[in-house]
């Protein structure tokens, strides 16, 4: 059964290519059995692999006795096995009452934050889960309970992205008897056994009594089942996936953007596959159909209206198009001076300024608004970018009077889910150019103007 056991990862690996020669793994490292058996499995395998592994253990703040055990012994296993260890802690009751989401939610969400960041910091090119048959069986049952559709009861897959499941064809039986080939210790975590959890009662309740009420062969029953919903997956994803590539658009700020004009074109059931991509572009893998039928009825609603979805995420519809973002970013404030850039961070935008000859006033205004020029001996004092002040007065080009930016930017359509990631001009006196949209009219170029100065706002 030892032997078996390696052999079945070494195969799953290569069946769902999820390891290349000289990758750099890291493996997230509970102390459980499943995490043990997966390094230990991993480190007979690395050199038949050509890998050099990792391990990381993250400490919840959940047990702090039970983690300070845990740690010590995922230390000790690592130094034996002459694996790098790392030790991180997430404070999750803390971001549990910020994200006002529960604790399992949040522990899984940050763990794979936690992780993907060791990941950038280290060059680990893989992320090596624990994951085993038994898991996704749970997965898919979960996954069914809560609502989910054909992407939920497919359950985990044997890879997403740089998250790889070298576990994924070992049942818990045959990880149990790896260990004990080899009589190789774990730590045993209570919460695994606390009815608290809607996974565990899955496993420790409604799974045995499947098994012995209705099919003893349940397990296999549902695998097949995804498997083959796999299968079919498969074309679906590369039909949607055309079809969310023509209908869709990411602006600087990160916002993601549907076209609802074409939106309407499909049935409903397209439609939501539409809005699992969507939510899958936001990073959100795991999605229930009440979640997905909200954004569904958002974009056939008037526009202007607004849902709140999980992970701080928020979805609004503006004119004929539906956005998606997580709130609360804003432009921070950034010296401008001619010649001279701006780099900003949020949205992703490069600012310049640049003086400049004589210009002919036809070119003085771009067609994509991404081009103006305005006069250098009209401006007061130094400029700055920052975001659009609430209230702040504007004098559009070429139009009587000063009237609130807001208020003309709504005269002029511009979304209002954008407004927080569109940068501002500033100088002492003022607004000096809403960017990419207009400039107030006191710097206007004109027949008296000496010094011609070319703004510009570029994506990078």
């Amino acid at each position: 059964m030892n032997n078996q056991a390696a052999q079945k990862v070494a195969h799953s690996i290569a069946a769902y290519g999820l390891i290349r020669p000289g990758d750099n793994v890291l493996v997230g490292l509970s102390g459980g059995p499943d995490s043990v058996a997966l390094l230990s499995i991993l480190s007979r395998l690395r050199k038949k692999l050509q890998i050099t592994l990792g391990a990381a253990y993250i400490d919840h703040r959940l047990r702090p006795r039970a983690a300070a055990a845990e740690a010590r012994f995922c230390g000790e296993l690592c130094a034996q096995l002459k694996v790098g260890f790392h030790l991180e802690e997430i404070d999750v009751p803390a971001l549990a009452k910020k994200d006002k989401t529960g604790i399992e939610e949040t522990a899984r969400r940050y763990r794979y934050q936690t992780l993907e960041r060791l990941a950038d910091e280290h060059r680990y090119d893989k992320i090596a889960v624990g994951h085993h048959r038994d898991d996704r069986v749970e997965t898919i049952l979960f996954n069914l309970f809560r609502g989910a559709g054909r992407h939920g009861l497919i359950g985990l897959p044997p890879r997403r992205d740089r998250i790889i499941r070298p576990l994924y064809d070992l049942s818990r039986q045959e990880i149990e008897a790896y260990l004990a080939a080899f009589d190789l210790p774990s730590m045993f975590d209570r919460s695994n056994r606390s009815d608290r959890f809607v996974r565990n009662r899955i496993r420790t309740r409604i799974l045995p009594l499947i098994r012995r009420e209705i099919a003893p062969r349940a397990s296999d029953n549902i695998l097949r089942l995804a498997q083959i919903l796999a299968d079919e997956e498969a074309w679906f994803d590369r039909e949607t996936d055309k079809t969310y590539r023509r209908i869709s658009a990411i602006t600087p700020g990160g916002k993601f953007v549907l076209d609802l004009n074409r939106w309407k074109r499909y049935d409903v059931w397209f439609k939501r596959r539409l809005v699992i991509r969507l939510l899958h572009e936001a990073g959100v893998w795991e999605t229930e159909y009440a979640e997905i039928e909200r954004v569904v009825r958002l974009a056939d609603a008037p526009a202007g209206s607004r849902v709140s979805l999980s992970d701080r995420l928020t979805a609004e519809t503006a004119g004929e198009r539906l956005f998606l973002y997580h709130a609360g970013h804003r432009i921070e404030r950034r010296e401008l001076t001619i010649p001279g850039r701006c780099i900003l961070s949020f949205p992703r935008l490069r600012i310049m300024a640049t003086a400049v000859g004589p210009v002919d006033r036809p070119t003085l205004r771009s067609t994509d608004g991404a081009t103006a020029y305005i006069d250098g001996g009209k401006l007061a004092g130094e400029m700055y970018i920052a975001g659009l002040r609430p209230g702040a007065r504007f004098h559009p080009y070429g139009r009587p009077g000063s009237k609130k930016a807001g208020d003309f930017l709504t005269d002029r359509k511009f979304p209002r889910p954008l407004r927080d990631e569109l940068p501002v001009l500033y100088d002492r006196q003022g607004i000096v150019w809403l960017a990419g949209v207009e400039i107030d009219h006191r710097v206007s170029v004109g027949p008296s103007t000496k010094e011609t100065v070319k703004l510009e706002t570029r994506r990078y």
